[in-house]
């Protein structure tokens, strides 16, 4: 007893060789057992089965987060490569009938299955892709999107409001303009 549990760093040694396999079971539990009390082993068991789960459940834990994030890098570079298909080159400007008449293709299904938006949807996309509001958008502005609108609707909403606050800034400075002329005269 006094040779596995006489300190705290020996009784700590002693912890750590059960659940690592240091030391066998039998020999740290049997002193425990005489010269303490028989039922101190159910401690000493319930101990070994914590410490285990616990060790299991953070290797899974690592694992798993691995994978996801592995998973969610190969999404985005299949969401890209989907992307980058629609257009024949980088320079390649789309207007909306163009990019309307390629919802039914199926690099254009899976970019809103990327984003996860409806393809009902697409003339709002479109609109928010349109960074410069040119009408058309060009390859970069696709690409770009694809990446800032995927995630949760959180991301698209987002997105909406800063869309709907440049066209509100457009109209606050051309009112300030039409203020500022009209008190100049």
């Amino acid at each position: 007893l006094i040779f596995y549990y006489g300190s705290l760093l020996r009784c700590m040694l002693s912890m750590f060789e059960a659940i690592t396999s240091g030391a066998d079971w039998d020999q740290l539990v049997t002193p425990l057992m005489k010269q303490v009390s028989p039922w101190i082993s159910v401690l000493f068991v319930s101990y070994i089965a914590v410490a285990t789960l616990v060790i299991m459940n953070v290797f899974t834990g690592v694992f798993v987060d691995s994978v996801l994030a592995s998973a969610k890098s190969d999404k985005e570079q299949f969401l890209l490569n989907n992307a980058r298909s629609l257009f024949k080159t980088n320079d390649e400007e789309m207007d909306w009938d163009t990019f309307n008449s390629k919802l039914g293709n199926p690099q254009m299904l899976e970019f809103f299955k990327g984003i996860d938006v409806d393809p009902s949807e697409a003339k709002g996309i479109f609109t928010l892709i349109d960074v410069d509001e040119s009408g058309s958008i060009t390859a970069d502005e696709f690409l770009n999107s694809c990446v800032r609108l995927q995630g949760p609707s959180k991301a698209l909403e987002t997105a909406v409001l800063m869309q709907e606050l440049k066209h509100l800034r457009k109209h606050i400075s051309a009112l300030d303009a039409a203020i500022r002329t009209s008190q100049a005269q």
